[in-house]
C-alpha cells in the first residue's frame, strides 16, 4: 500500500515560532504579541441542500446549539443562547433532554460522574449530575476555550490570547499570556507516554500549537500546524491531533519537547476531532460533505477504518470511550448518536484493511 502521508515541510513542524513568554499573575489584558499571523480558519460550509440520511439516530436540538460534551454516559449541549444546558442519557428516538438554566455560557467540559463545568463571560458554572447549577464569578470577558486537568484545575482560554488557571475550588491563579488568541486547550492523561501532564494551546491566528507549563507559566516552542488549524484533541498516549481545516489535513504531534509526527490528507474540510481511547480510533468530522471518518493510528500514521453520513454541518463531535458511541452535533440543528449497533455495523463504509 502506498503511503498517502505528506513529508514534513521545512519550517512547518520542528521550527519554533518566536513567541513572547509571560507568566504574570495579573488579569490585565496584554497587547497581542508581534508575531506572524493568518486569518483564523473556520469550519468549511456544508452543502446547502439536504444531507444524506445520517447514520444512527438523530434527536432534535435547536439550530446554533454548541458546547457538546460527554461525561460518564451523559451528553450535554448548550442551547443557542448558552442559557440552558440540555443533558441526555440513554438517547433513543424522540428522547427529551433534562434542562438546567445557567448564566450565558459558551463552552462545556466533563467534570466526572456525569457532571460538567461551563464558562461564559464573567462566570464559571458547575452542573451537577442532578442538574443543579452553582456559579462563581470570574474575571474573563470573552472565553474561547475550556479544559480541565487531572487535578481538577480549570483552564480558560480567552480571545485576547491568555490562559487563566483556576484551582479545583475556582480560586484564580496564574495567568499565562503570549498568544494572539486561545482557541483550544488539550490536557494529556496522567498515564500518557510523557514525563508529566502536558498542556497544549492551539492558536488559530498563528495556526500553531504550543506547550505551556502551569506551574511557572512558561511557554514551550510553538509549532506551526499548517495554514488553518481549527480544533484539537489528545489521545491516551498524549498525542495531540489537530484538524488543519484550510489545508485538508489531520496533523499529529507528540513528545516532550513536542514534535510533529505526521501530516495526513483528509478531504472536505476536517474540523471537529475526538479520540476513542478504548478502541484507539481518531474520529474526524468533514463538514464540506457532512461525513464523519475514523482513523486507526496504531501504525504511526492514520489508516481509515470507518466512515458514515453525518448530520448537516457537523461542527462538534464527542466520543464515549466506554461504549464507543459517537455523538455529532449539527450547527443547523440535531444531535446524532452513532453506536456500534446502530451505525458502525453495516451502514459504515469500512476501510481497506477491515473494521
Amino acid at each position: 500500500m502506498v503511503s498517502r502521508s505528506r513529508p514534513l515541510a521545512a519550517g512547518l513542524g520542528v521550527i519554533a515560532i518566536a513567541l513572547a513568554v509571560a507568566a504574570c499573575g495579573s488579569s490585565d489584558a496584554p497587547s497581542a504579541p508581534d508575531v506572524p499571523t493568518v486569518t483564523p480558519a473556520t469550519a468549511s460550509p456544508a452543502p446547502p441542500g439536504p444531507a444524506a440520511t445520517p447514520a444512527g439516530i438523530v434527536v432534535p436540538t435547536p439550530a446554533g446549539s454548541r458546547g457538546l460534551a460527554v461525561d460518564d454516559g451523559v451528553v450535554a449541549v448548550l442551547d443557542p443562547a448558552g442559557t440552558t444546558v440540555l443533558r441526555y442519557r440513554d438517547i433513543v428516538p424522540g428522547a427529551e433532554p433534562q434542562r438546567s438554566t445557567t448564566p450565558p455560557l459558551n463552552r462545556l467540559v466533563g467534570a466526572g460522574g456525569g457532571s460538567f463545568v461551563g464558562v461564559g463571560p464573567g462566570v464559571i458554572a458547575r452542573i451537577s449530575p442532578d442538574g443543579t447549577v452553582a456559579t462563581t464569578p470570574v474575571d474573563v470577558a470573552d472565553p474561547t476555550a475550556l479544559a480541565r486537568t487531572g487535578a481538577g484545575e480549570i483552564l480558560v482560554g480567552t480571545a485576547d490570547g491568555r490562559v487563566l488557571v483556576f484551582d479545583r475550588d475556582l480560586r484564580p491563579g496564574r495567568v499565562i499570556d503570549g498568544f494572539v488568541r486561545v482557541d483550544d486547550i488539550t490536557v494529556s492523561p496522567k498515564d500518557a507516554d510523557l514525563p508529566g501532564e502536558q498542556v497544549v494551546v492551539l492558536d488559530r491566528a498563528q495556526s500553531s500549537v504550543t506547550p505551556i507549563t502551569l506551574s511557572d507559566g512558561n511557554l514551550g516552542p510553538a509549532l506551526r500546524a499548517g495554514n488553518g488549524a481549527t480544533t484539537a484533541t489528545v489521545d491516551r498516549y498524549g498525542r495531540v491531533l489537530v484538524a488543519n481545516t484550510r489545508d485538508d489535513e489531520l496533523i499529529g504531534f507528540f513528545g516532550s519537547p513536542l514534535v510533529m509526527r505526521f501530516r495526513y490528507p483528509v478531504a472536505d474540510g476536517p474540523y471537529a476531532v475526538d479520540y476513542d481511547d478504548t478502541r484507539n480510533l481518531a474520529w474526524v468530522s468533514t463538514t464540506a460533505n457532512n461525513e464523519v471518518v475514523a482513523y486507526d493510528l496504531s501504525g504511526g500514521e492514520p489508516e481509515e477504518k470507518h466512515r458514515f453520513p453525518a448530520v448537516a454541518q457537523p461542527d462538534s463531535i464527542a466520543v464515549d470511550d466506554a461504549t464507543g458511541t459517537v455523538y455529532v452535533l449539527s450547527e443547523r440543528g440535531g444531535l446524532q448518536v452513532a453506536t456500534p449497533d446502530n451505525a458502525l455495523r453495516g451502514v459504515v463504509t469500512v476501510g481497506p484493511s477491515g473494521g
